[in-house]
């Protein structure tokens, strides 16, 4: 029989919800005060803290979750008992376990893995080196004798060889630390370091020291939340002889590097460091190792030797002196057998070979492979130094994704490093830190010239065409083509100061003022007269316009000449009949040669004689040496320097320049094969490589595309 307590009201009373005391919060193991403070808000589900504070880590759960359900769990879980699958069956995938193995301690195991094994010694120091391959570029309005300054500074104190070294001793160790040397601080290391008292040339390079023989973390840790280095530890103890024992550095002095980074409590568990990128592969790596050991030790048992003996089946029931006599007998027959190469057998015995088939293994081997290039990350080309294996693969798509993934490395890991530094370098050479002071690193792929030609002929063809267009100013052109050197690995010389004197007006369509771009092909540079210029419909003069006896306009695409015709109608045509053979025309045109004169040298030497020819007078990488003649009113330096002063300019100023528009300027095609446009600072130089039907590499014409 039931007994029911009622109230005076004759109901029962609403069931009584017991919640925790402060001191079962505290036995629980929880130590958020909200936990205990907490009262619910009436009609909200919430909880808040008592004094009316911001709510707890919690608060945004229901009232029975934050403080009824602390101690319980949730278990729900697929299982089948009866098949013995599922949660808490009796299997033996549910028997798995994992255990900590902390590697990472074991300083002799990871010595010992780093000097034997060739597949971990690669698995450390592949990653660093690849980072640190191509290494960064300064991006500063720093002249380009300052960073080279900077680059004998690195080369010098072996900046990049002693980051590299870090970077290793950070991935097997799981942490390593470098030390700025600068001269004169001395007595000062447990101070941060200040700028301002670093003193020219006093920039001394890095020393390295890892983890377990060389330095180790303080007690403390940053307080300030506005340093990099909020949360670590504020002081490190040198415990290596290199410095001296026993010294005490600031954190500012330091640099860290970590292996694999871990959680917040597994980071202060291994002081502050991190674990060893053996740690997470050594299980895979015990597979693949043990796979090739028992495929190499097959090697042996490939080729079974079988000896059939009557009655040795009865050799165990044998008294000792027949076994020791039997076993004799049959170490003879193998020594013969190696020795000599022949075997004695009994006449009624047999021998016989059995070849052990291998089929199989070599998959079985290249998934442990598979394995251990995953666990690391590294692609099995990139790893074990092995080719693509399949029909079309390439390993192109692998060396991508480990090539972005290289690049998140450098910008995560590296990039703090050389933030540090470059501020100190810059302060020992200079005296101080330039305003615009930043660095980029250099792609980790280094594109073949194929692709660079690629990239360079559609960037910067972009970019003229969007000028041609009247899109985009002179000024604006520059300036994209400057921030496109990164991935053309051009015009980078563009300097500011030739930025602002560039023209700011926006040119009417078809205009180019601006130095051709290099693979530009259809490019019609001139440099017009007033009289065979129309700018309408309405300015057309058909007396101005060449056309052959059929009323077609000429043919040909090279460059237009100084004076306004195109560069192949600089040889007039009954030209070749009237001098003879070809031959002859050519060595007339040429006349005679000086010897002993180059560049600058050779034009003063033709302006001199008035007549005459220079061979290699100038020199570039893609074509060799260029000659230089006088010529005549058609072609040569004769007609450089007529047309310059028909147009009232000095023939002999833009003479003088023709050696650096040959040798410095960027080469482009046109439509004629025989003909080579250069360009530098607003010229064009025109190389022909036939010249009177004689094939040759001589300075044509030259004009300015800009007045």
């Amino acid at each position: 029989m039931r007994t029911e307590r009622r109230n005076r009201g004759g109901r029962n009373p609403p069931p009584r919800v017991r919640q925790p005391s402060a001191s079962a919060a505290r036995d629980s193991g929880n130590k958020n005060p909200v936990f205990s403070t907490a009262k619910p808000v009436p009609g909200a589900g919430k909880a808040v803290p008592a004094d009316g504070g911001a709510p707890g880590l919690l608060s945004g759960l229901p009232v029975g979750l934050q403080l009824g359900g602390l101690d319980k769990m949730t278990l729900d879980a697929f299982s089948n008992p009866l098949a013995r699958i599922g949660a808490d069956s009796v299997n033996m995938l549910e028997a798995t376990q994992y255990v900590r193995s902390n590697i990472t301690a074991n300083f002799m195991k990871l010595n010992n893995l780093y000097r034997e094994n060739w597949v971990v010694k690669r698995l450390v120091d592949v990653v660093p080196e690849d980072m640190t391959k191509n290494w960064y570029k300064v991006v500063s309005q720093l002249s380009p004798d300052a960073k080279k300054q900077l680059s004998r500074l690195e080369r010098r104190t072996k900046v990049r060889s002693k980051i590299l070294e870090g970077m290793k001793w950070g991935r097997l160790y799981g942490g390593a630390a470098a030390v700025i040397i600068i001269d004169g601080h001395d007595e000062i290391l447990e101070e941060p370091l200040d700028l301002d008292a670093i003193m020219p040339g006093s920039f001394k390079g890095l020393v390295i020291l890892d983890r377990w023989c060389g330095i180790s973390p303080g007690m403390g840790v940053v307080r300030d939340i506005s340093d990099p280095d909020f949360g670590m530890p504020e002081y490190y103890n040198i415990t290596a002889s290199a410095i001296g024992a026993g010294i005490r550095i600031h954190h500012s002095r330091i640099i860290r590097f970590i292996g694999r980074p871990l959680p917040y409590i597994e980071q202060v568990m291994e002081m502050y460091w991190g674990s060893s990128e053996i740690e997470h592969i050594l299980s895979e790596l015990e597979k693949y190792d043990n796979t090739s050991y028992n495929i190499a030790a097959l090697v042996f048992a490939a080729n079974l030797k079988v000896y059939k003996m009557e009655g040795f089946d009865q050799f165990a029931t044998m008294p000792t002196e027949v076994q020791r006599d039997l076993y004799n007998t049959l170490t003879m027959m193998n020594w013969m057998m190696c020795n000599q190469g022949m075997q004695i057998i009994g006449a009624t015995d047999e021998f016989t070979t059995h070849q052990y088939t291998f089929s199989g293994l070599s998959d079985i081997y290249e998934m442990f492979m598979l394995d251990v290039s995953g666990a690391s990350g590294i692609p099995v080309t990139k790893l074990y130094g092995r080719s693509p294996a399949g029909l079309n693969a390439t390993g192109e798509s692998d060396m991508q994704n480990y090539n972005d993934s290289i690049e998140e490395k450098n910008e995560s890991e590296l990039r703090p490093v050389i933030d540090k530094l470059l501020p100190i370098m810059c302060m020992s050479e200079f005296g101080a830190v330039p305003d615009d002071l930043d660095f980029a690193f250099n792609p980790c792929r280094r594109p073949t010239e194929e692709e660079k030609k690629n990239i360079v002929q559609h960037t910067s063809g972009a970019v003229v065409e969007t000028f041609n267009a009247g899109i985009i100013s002179h000024k604006t052109a520059l300036t994209e083509l400057r921030e496109s050197s990164d991935a053309t690995g051009m015009w980078n010389s563009i300097s500011d100061e030739d930025i602002e004197k560039a023209d700011s007006e926006y040119q009417q369509p078809g205009e180019l003022p601006m130095p051709p771009m290099p693979y530009m092909s259809n490019a019609n540079f001139s440099e017009p007269s007033a009289e065979n210029t129309p700018t309408a419909d309405g300015d057309w003069n058909e007396a101005n316009v060449n056309r052959g006896p059929d009323g077609k306009f000429g043919s040909g695409g090279g460059a237009i000449g100084g004076d306004g015709s195109e560069a192949e109608n600089l040889e007039p045509a009954g030209e070749l009949e009237a001098g003879g053979s070809s031959t002859e025309a050519f060595n007339n045109l040429m006349g005679t040669e000086y010897a002993g004169v180059k560049g600058d040298a050779a034009v003063d030497k033709l302006l001199t004689e008035k007549q005459g020819h220079v061979k290699e007078a100038f020199y570039r990488e893609d074509v060799g040496g260029v000659d230089l003649f006088w010529g005549d009113e058609t072609a040569g330096l004769c007609h450089i320097m007529k047309e310059r002063e028909s147009r009232g300019s000095s023939g002999r100023k833009f003479a003088e320049s023709l050696s650096d528009v040959v040798e410095k300027g960027v080469a482009f095609s046109g439509k004629d094969s025989n003909r080579l446009n250069i360009a530098y600072k607003g010229s064009v130089a025109v190389i022909a490589f036939e010249l009177r039907g004689t094939e040759t590499t001589a300075l044509l014409t030259a004009f300015r595309t800009k007045k």
